[in-house]
Parts: structure tokens; sequence; C-alpha cells
């Protein structure tokens, strides 16, 4: 039987080891609080932690890293979604090298504080004031159907001293 005291003991052996980090930590038991303790502060350190609506993707742009281009950007004019998904389509070619894009039409175009996830990138990536400044433009490339994923792609569009200009390609 054990006694009170060596219970008492063994409990706090254990959390000293676990205080003490995953060096001092022995068997399973905890080894595993140290691991995820030690991996999530690494994440944070790192800044690997994505806020909503970003997708994780490999290119993705880490926070506050906004295009230079991007932060030019003038204030949205009449017309404005027209005038983007215009620019889009003009710009598509050069864009997206190494796709048949010809008869690409635009699905949407909404400036991006409505346009759900892909307008979040932009306030994620750019602020506020840059997400009002800009237009999200979905396009479809008929010539690369059936393949979901190369027959569509998404462009931020905003408006600066020379027009309406794609800054990003975010699909």
């Amino acid at each position: 039987m054990v006694s009170r005291g060596q219970n008492r003991a063994a409990v706090r052996s254990r959390w000293q080891s676990l205080a003490a980090g995953p060096r001092a930590v022995r068997g399973a038991r905890g080894a595993w609080p140290a691991a995820l303790a030690m991996t999530t502060s690494l994440a944070v350190a790192l800044g690997l932690s994505a806020a909503p609506g970003l997708a994780a993707a490999k290119d993705a742009k880490a926070p506050g890293t906004c295009p230079t281009r991007a932060k030019a950007a003038l204030p949205l004019s009449a017309n404005a979604t027209k005038k983007a998904s215009q620019a889009a389509l003009v710009a598509a070619p050069e864009r997206y090298k190494g796709l048949d894009v010809s008869g690409a039409t635009v699905v949407w175009s909404k400036v991006a504080t409505g346009a759900g996830v892909r307008g979040g990138e932009v306030a994620f990536q750019c602020g506020k004031t840059i997400q009002a400044r800009t237009i999200v433009v979905e396009l479809r490339f008929p010539k690369e159907l059936p393949s979901s994923s190369l027959s569509e792609g998404v462009v931020f569009v905003s408006r600066f001293k020379g027009g309406y200009k794609v800054w990003e390609v975010a699909h």
C-alpha cells in the first residue's frame, strides 16, 4: 500500500519534471503535455497561427505583408466593380501564364468588404482601408474545364493613378 506522503511526492515529482521542460519529462504520460506546450509556443513564436479566412497555402502571406502596390490604392470610383472586372480580364493572360485564358469570363466582382472570405484575406493582409479600396474578382477560364481549380481565378483589383489594376492573384 502507498502512503499518503509517497503519493504526494510522486505527484510533486511529476509536475516538477513538467515545469522543468521536455528533457526532464519521463514516460508517455508527461511527454504529451510538454510536447504540446512546446509546439504551441514555437508556432506562436513563428507566427504560424492562421487568421480566419486565410488559406493555409505555402505562398500565403503573413499578416502585415501588404504588397507595396496595394498600399498606393485610391478610393473606388463610380462603377468600380465593372472597371475592376474589365481590368481583371485584360490582366488575365499575363497573370495566369501557362493557362488558356481565352474566353475568360467574370463570375462575380464585389468590393472586398462584402466579398466574404476573399475580402477577409485583403483585410488581414493590408488592413481595413485597403479592403475598402479593393474589388475581388472571380474569373472562369472555360478552356481549362473540367478542372475545377485550373478553370477558376480570383484577383484583387484596386484603383491607382493609372486606372484599375490587379495587385494580387489570390487563386
